[in-house]
């Protein structure tokens, strides 16, 4: 009986280890320091992957949307935010999955030079987007939703926040679509802020965790854990102002000051809740650049089994 009791401890001890998760597991993002990304980097600076058994996270990268969205379909990682981008995917019948929602608001601004009073004054002006990106399909859904057509103005591929800062800066550019804290350089340097898309388009998903059929049929576990710390994030995001606000400085490598105000505006967005009707929101801002609308049923590329079972252990209701 005394070794069986031992033997039974050994196996108690040894159990959470080999049940954790050793390999690299990445999770990709198309840019360092965007308000809509936060939760996936708040996991790792608060060791919330680690707590929940994925002891080697990566947080990675990829310069534009479209990159991501290629790293995820060929496997090369695992997890990634790439949302709107992702749909072209989708519309191809690319098996990607929504796991839950991250940010429900478009954070990004019309950022021009301080003169311009309306958007109708950049007809046939530069303007910094990136093909591919969420940048070049909203600025094209948002010309559409207030009646002018897509070749409004000439559109310069600039993928990532500082190009775009760069070309507002040296005059190579009238406008560009740019995500906060990145566009808080420009603004400072006197340019404004002339739509913010937010007030546009409104209860519209922005950012969302995604990964493949593939990995979900073959990893579950994995998949299970790395959803459960990125919700313990974002609920530790949404209850402490003071933590949420340290982590938006760690992110985005911004003063306390920028901060605060980007948590203030943007803290209600944290939100994981998956919808089909908001998926389709978000769909529709890339059916705007398409010459044909693709039969797309947002049921066919979500899966919340992982989101509610992370609400669940985690002692939260449904969201």
């Amino acid at each position: 009986m005394k070794r069986l009791l031992v033997a039974l401890a050994i196996a108690a001890l040894a159990a959470p280890a080999a049940a954790q998760i050793t390999k690299p597991v990445y999770i990709s993002l198309p840019s360092a320091g965007n308000i809509q990304h936060l939760p996936l980097t708040a996991a790792k600076y608060k060791g919330y992957y680690e707590e929940m058994g994925v002891l080697n996270p990566q947080v990675v990268y990829l310069r534009g949307n479209s990159i991501n969205v290629q790293a995820i379909v060929a496997g090369s990682v695992q997890f990634a935010s790439a949302f709107g981008p992702a749909m072209q995917a989708m519309f191809r019948g690319e098996q990607l999955r929504v796991l839950l929602q991250i940010f429900n608001q478009i954070p990004m601004s019309l950022i021009t030079r301080p003169e311009i009073k309306k958007i109708e004054e950049l007809r046939g002006a530069k303007i910094a987007v990136t093909f591919g990106g969420s940048t070049h399909s909203v600025l094209l859904a948002m010309l559409s939703h207030f009646g002018l057509p897509q070749n409004f103005g000439e559109y310069l591929n600039m993928p990532g926040d500082q190009a775009k800062a760069a070309a507002l800066m040296q005059g190579t550019v009238a406008a560009a679509l740019m995500a906060p804290p990145a566009d808080g350089v420009v603004l400072k340097a006197g340019f404004k802020r002339l739509v913010y898309l937010g007030d546009v388009f409104k209860g519209v998903p922005f950012s969302a965790m995604l990964t493949t059929a593939k990995v979900i049929q073959e990893e579950p576990e994995l998949v299970e854990r790395t959803v459960r710390a990125v919700v313990k994030a974002m609920l530790y995001i949404k209850q402490n102002r003071e933590g949420g606000i340290d982590l938006v400085m760690r992110h985005g490598k911004v003063d306390k000051e920028i901060a605060s105000s980007l948590y203030d505006l943007s803290r209600d967005a944290f939100a994981p809740a998956l919808s089909a009707d908001g998926i389709m929101k978000r769909a529709e801002l890339e059916i705007a650049t398409l010459k044909e609308r693709p039969n797309f049923d947002p049921n066919k590329f979500m899966d919340e089994r992982f989101l509610k079972k992370a609400l669940a252990s985690l002692g939260v209701k449904e969201q």
